[in-house]
């Protein structure tokens, strides 16, 4: 057992049939009743946005300011702390992804800092500072930030508890929203921060609790989510499991697929969401290398206990792996993304400037000890 770690999950998460109509007594409980609502494009798209403003409308909020979240952008999170400054909101709503949830602790991180600017001041240590509610609502649910305290901007990156949105709000009418392809891309993001996560922990630390309940939780439900978007227990399983996911991750960042998958994205313009079906299986087998009986104990979770009692101990971090690969396929076939390198655009002669951009990745620092460009380029070969 190791002998010190910190682990901190402050997020209450409301999960469930109806989940969303919780959203006014939170910001009630927070003593909110002007919210900044931050929404994605793809979920407004999607019609998630007038479902979250009916939502709180109906417990008699009426004075709500709503932005569309273009990207991650300083100057757009600069702009919305001055809107929410100027409008006299008292709280913020984030709905939808990545881009939405970074922008949203940005915003945060400027109110309750009273900082003018994130870069370069990211690097100071941020403090609790003023009070400003955040309530996440995921609609594309892959990283798990709605429910951790880790933001990245740009190539900066800042973990604070100061960052943890107070309320994370689950809702099957929000997540079966989206198509079978983007539930499938993020349910393996979430795989893979589940996996990684487990793999980076020993068992005694509390976030690997976190990261085997999310992989369970995957392994049973998130082909079935892929598969029929009107079944509502698969669709809140898989969500739930993303935000289990994020919060396991959030406490050991560390990992080859996310370096090598972040490395993908840079170079090569791909969505980072789809990467992880590129990369999950090369990490695995590498991880394998140190880390077997923590991959043999994988098994368990993926197949459960009737399976792992009738498989030989010598052959269980092998099959961990193809029941991992065979998920891989059953989503490529029903869900339209691909698992080989081969079957995108990506081309080979730009595996050494991603096997580059990889090394540099703050999850490729304790993976396996410092990871080495000859390890990416091998796991490339691998994907392909």
């Amino acid at each position: 057992m190791r002998k010190y770690f910190q682990f901190q999950n402050a997020a209450k998460i409301n999960c469930g049939e109806a989940a969303l109509l919780t959203i006014g007594k939170e910001l009630a409980y927070l003593g909110a009743n002007k919210p900044l609502v931050l929404v994605s494009a793809n979920a407004e798209k999607l019609g998630v946005k007038e479902k979250v403003l009916e939502a709180i409308s109906r417990d008699g909020i009426r004075d709500i300011v709503t932005s569309c979240v273009p990207n991650v952008d300083i100057d757009y999170a600069k702009e919305q702390k001055a809107a929410y400054i100027a409008e006299k909101c008292d709280s913020i709503v984030a709905v939808g992804g990545d881009e939405v949830m970074d922008t949203a602790k940005c915003i945060k991180l400027l109110l309750s800092q009273e900082w003018d600017e994130i870069l370069p001041v990211v690097a100071e240590s941020a403090v609790k500072g003023k009070d400003i509610p955040l309530i996440a609502i995921p609609s594309e649910n892959g990283s798990g930030k709605e429910a951790n305290g880790y933001v990245e901007v740009g190539e900066y990156y800042l973990s604070s508890p100061a960052l943890v949105p107070n309320v994370v709000i689950i809702d099957e009418n929000v997540t079966m929203a989206a198509p079978a392809r983007e539930v499938a891309a993020c349910g393996v993001y979430a795989l893979a921060n589940a996996i990684e996560a487990y793999i980076e922990t020993e068992e005694t630390d509390i976030a690997s609790i976190y990261a085997e309940k999310a992989i369970v939780l995957l392994s049973k439900h998130l082909l079935v989510a892929v598969r029929d978007s009107g079944n509502a227990e698969a669709c809140r399983a898989a969500a739930l499991a993303g935000t289990l996911a994020g919060i396991a991750y959030g406490a050991n960042p560390y990992g080859a697929s996310h370096a090598l998958a972040e490395g993908l994205a840079d170079v090569t313009g791909e969505p980072l969401e789809e990467m992880f079906a590129l990369t999950l299986l090369p990490a695995i087998e590498k991880a394998k290398e140190k880390y077997e009986s923590r991959i043999k104990s994988l098994y368990y979770l993926l197949v459960g206990a009737d399976e792992y009692a009738e498989t030989p101990d010598s052959e269980r971090a092998a099959k961990a792996i193809g029941a991992v690969e065979r998920l891989l396929v059953e989503l490529q076939k029903d869900g339209g993304m691909p698992i080989k390198i081969s079957a995108t655009k990506i081309a080979r002669e730009n595996f050494g400037s991603i096997a580059d951009a990889a090394i540099n990745k703050r999850a490729s620092i304790t993976a396996f000890g410092p990871i080495e460009k000859t390890t990416f380029l091998e796991m490339l070969n691998a994907a392909y």
